[in-house]
């Protein structure tokens, strides 16, 4: 990845407001929430929007999913619990966080974790089952009463494939970017004039998957996560197809910030 993508010394468990974006408690302000992919958005997002006097707060946690659910992840054949099994009460926490201490009116989610396995009372609830689309869905709706408590606008940045989530079906069972895109357009459905979709496949996997290279700019070399100069081209998509975003940065510009 592009590092420096900087965390604070003591860890990314509190919201903290982005390298390169307004520190003014005055200034108009985004919040990023979900994985380390949505980390990899408000950097970009903080470098676009920031010289314009817009303030980005990141919210993410690196390696948990959006809610509370345990879900287990499994990489090289290694079954395990995300972080420990801390997230839930590390989302949990930085997401009452944001809201309390910056009150953001626009937040964007991204969490592509939710593709893995649930961790039940009685054993697993398998990636793509009904079961698994149920309590997904379920969490969904619990992290937006929570971050939306205040009235922000939520806007979900549709996950892109990548390469520990084949096949690329929704008829297949298994963990699978497609069926989890799926299902964020049917939730999303059920809370129109909360919560809008942004994908930024057109921009970055346009032929769809596997992606790779567009017009010789690489935009995920590891396939998860973004890199320069890639990532400041999607938050030049976003600002621009992201009604919310691009009102905040009309009137920052307009304020002279």
């Amino acid at each position: 990845m592009n590092l420096p993508k900087p965390t604070p010394p003591g860890g990314d468990a509190l919201p903290f407001v982005v390298t390169g974006s307004s520190a003014a408690s005055s200034a108009p302000t985004v919040a990023v929430i979900g994985d380390s992919v949505a980390r990899d958005y408000a950097y970009y997002l903080g470098r676009r929007l920031g010289p314009h006097g817009v303030r980005v707060i990141d919210g993410a946690l690196s390696g948990c999913p959006i809610g509370t659910l345990p879900f287990l992840s499994t990489i090289h054949d290694i079954t395990k619990k995300l972080r420990g099994g801390d997230c839930p009460k590390l989302v949990k926490a930085k997401q009452n966080a944001i809201v309390t201490k910056y009150a953001p009116p626009v937040i964007l989610w991204h969490s592509i974790t939710e593709i893995w396995d649930i961790e039940g009372a009685t054993g697993k609830v398998p990636s793509g089952s009904e079961e698994w689309s149920r309590k997904v869905m379920a969490q969904w709706d619990d992290t937006l009463a929570r971050v939306g408590r205040g009235g922000a606008q939520v806007v979900v940045i549709l996950p892109l494939w990548y390469e520990r989530s084949a096949p690329h079906r929704l008829d297949v069972p298994g963990p699978s970017v497609e069926k989890l895109r799926d299902l964020y357009v049917r939730w999303a459905a059920r809370h129109r004039g909360k919560v809008s979709i942004v994908d930024v496949a057109p921009l970055v996997c346009p032929t769809g998957p596997p992606c790779g290279p567009v017009n010789g700019i690489d935009f995920r070399p590891d396939t998860t996560h973004y890199d320069d100069p890639g990532g400041s081209r999607v938050a030049d998509y976003l600002t621009a197809h992201v009604p919310a975003l691009t009102r905040l940065d009309r009137a920052a510009k307009g304020s002279g910030a």
